[in-house]
């Protein structure tokens, strides 16, 4: 799935009004596991690497490949959530890091069903073995078309769910935003192939 689609489901389920800290942690937890993805691509940029050979070669070579193993590494946050949990008897801080570690679960758990070739190794350190699905999130070969129009309904009913939940200005408008962001490109791309 897309990350914003990962935040967003992240926060439905897991973020509460009045919850500052514990609602970061869920942001936080629903991001890392994107965060090698998204340094690649800053990188790529300001290194004016081709966006062809980002996705067809270093995406998945040595060092990328290995930082994104490990941000999608369930034991690893399986182990965080543990910690944390034992801790949160002493620790009132242990709390936000209970959600930070379900909220990057959540984000593997969503993600497994959807990706074929560049499927993750969910299951690092003990087995580099990748579940690779008949669905991916973006690849047209294989359903991701239909996948995005779920997703992109999904993505705004969660939006709008978040909405009811928060009255701050600054949350609506990026919940704003993030609809923006799954109806703006399809709409661009919509008016400049047709013409």
């Amino acid at each position: 799935m897309n990350t914003q689609t990962h935040v967003l489901l992240a926060a439905a389920i897991l973020t509460r009004q009045g919850e500052p800290a514990r609602n970061v942690a869920v942001i936080a937890g629903a991001l890392v596991p994107d965060l090698a993805i998204y340094t690649l691509f800053v990188w790529s940029k300001i290194a004016a690497v081709p966006e062809q050979r980002v996705w067809s070669e270093l995406y998945f070579q040595p060092p990328w490949s290995e930082a994104v193993t490990v941000g999608n590494s369930a034991p690893l946050y399986v182990l965080i959530l543990l910690v944390a949990l034992l801790a949160s008897r002493w620790l009132r801080p242990a709390t936000a890091l209970i959600f930070f570690a379900l909220a990057a679960l959540l984000h593997l758990v969503t993600d497994f069903p959807v990706h074929v070739d560049d499927a993750h190794a969910h299951l690092w350190p003990f087995s580099d073995w990748r579940f690779r699905s008949p669905v991916s999130y973006w690849n047209p070969d294989h359903n991701g078309g239909v996948f995005s129009v779920l997703e992109v309904g999904l993505g705004i009913a969660l939006s709008l769910i978040l909405w009811r939940r928060f009255q701050a200005k600054w949350v609506r408008a990026l919940l704003f935003l993030a609809i923006v962001a799954y109806l703006g490109p399809p709409i661009y791309f919509e008016m400049h192939t047709n013409h």
